[in-house]
């Protein structure tokens, strides 16, 4: 069995300031309507969004497309409205780089706090 790892990290002010400078805007163009209504759910959103954001950062990392392929935010959705473990759930272009580079299953792992949010990736060839 082979693995790739992303990691990433991201200060939770950064994405405070995107959801005030750009509000709806920045939400839509990341996030899917699942991600949208779970952090929106919430007291506070930011940390939550944070580690989407991060989550989906680690993927790419993980998946390492090159530089010439851009994937969609949208496209890597961090799935499961209830408390506890989440999956990775992939479409379109992100969907087809994982199958073509022969990846056969993915586990994620966030955690936040105030300042800070993070999450691992692992995709697995089996």
């Amino acid at each position: 069995m082979r693995i790739a790892v992303g990691n990433d990290i991201i200060a939770n002010h950064r994405i405070r300031e995107a959801l005030q400078n750009y509000g709806d805007r920045f939400v839509k163009k990341l996030f899917s309507n699942e991600e949208i209504e779970y952090c929106s759910s919430k007291k506070d959103p930011v940390p939550h969004f944070a580690a989407r954001f991060a989550c989906k950062e680690a993927f790419i990392k993980a998946i390492d497309a090159g530089s010439d392929i851009r994937l969609d935010m949208k496209e890597i959705e961090l799935a499961g409205l209830k408390f506890g473990k989440k999956k990775l759930s992939l479409s379109g272009k992100s969907r087809e780089m994982f199958e073509l580079k022969g990846f056969s299953h993915a586990e994620v792992s966030i955690s936040h706090c105030e300042e800070y949010a993070t999450a691992v990736v692992l995709l697995y060839k089996e």
